[in-house]
């Protein structure tokens, strides 16, 4: 606070459908590091039951990971009886927080990777409840693109039914761009694509709930370094 970051004492939700709702939050371990404070972006996200599954996606080093980390420090603050990096934060306290991150190599060499990835799920599943909170980055993609997705959307699918607050940070756009798929189902919650925002080719870490943009992002780099289809036969003409 005397770096004027902006904090809260968060407050406890009422029984209206919403699970979380934070507003101007923002990562206290980026910015405990980060040498000028105006470089900080604040963002705002609910959980409720049209948004209980964020499927997040963004360019790489485009900030999911620092979203998907903001999140749940702002629930163990909270639940520490803290202040909450955030200029506001209503929320349901979780039984537990679960994380999914990548494992390191050397604890993966008797199950392969994603084995190992898909035991620890398993194990999380069977723990988690609708009021947890899980944070997912990554998970399933040690494999192919085919067995990955395949993996992510039954995975999706099985945490609706449970009504886990869950946030998947993922390069598999396709599983961002089936929600309306994943949300068929029917029941008390739902999955929503989640979006870190790009300004052209500059990374805003804004989110924001919209499709994915993971082709028109490709694009852009492609035409930037020159490696689109009639900017490369363009050349060979040229030569």
């Amino acid at each position: 606070m005397e770096k004027d970051f902006p904090f809260c004492e968060p407050q406890l939700v009422s029984n209206d459908g919403c699970s979380m709702n934070a507003k101007g939050f923002y990562n206290l371990k980026l910015a405990v590091n980060i040498p000028d404070k105006n470089d900080i972006v604040y963002n705002d996200l609910v959980f409720d039951n049209e948004h209980t599954i964020y499927i997040l996606t963004g360019a790489n080093r485009g900030g999911k990971t620092t979203v998907t980390q903001a999140v749940g420090l702002m629930f163990v603050l909270a639940q520490g009886g803290l202040f909450v990096p955030a200029s506001e934060f209503v929320y349901r306290p979780a039984d537990c927080i679960f994380t999914h991150f990548p494992a390191d190599e050397d604890k993966t060499m008797d199950l392969g990777r994603l084995g190992e990835e898909c035991i620890r799920f398993k194990e999380i599943y069977g723990s988690c409840t609708k009021d947890s909170l899980l944070l997912m980055n990554e998970t399933f993609s040690t494999t192919s693109f085919e067995e990955g997705y395949f993996i992510a959307k039954d995975s999706v699918r099985a945490l609706l039914k449970k009504e886990v607050r869950t946030i998947y940070n993922t390069h598999m756009h396709k599983l961002a761009a089936d929600t309306d798929e994943l949300n068929k189902a029917g029941g008390n919650a739902k999955a929503a694509s989640l979006i870190v925002k790009n300004e052209g080719n500059k990374r805003s870490f804004k989110i924001e709930i919209a499709p994915p943009e993971g082709m028109s992002y490709a694009m852009d780099i492609a035409e930037k370094y020159g490696v689109t289809y009639d900017m490369l036969v363009g050349n060979m003409i040229q030569e």
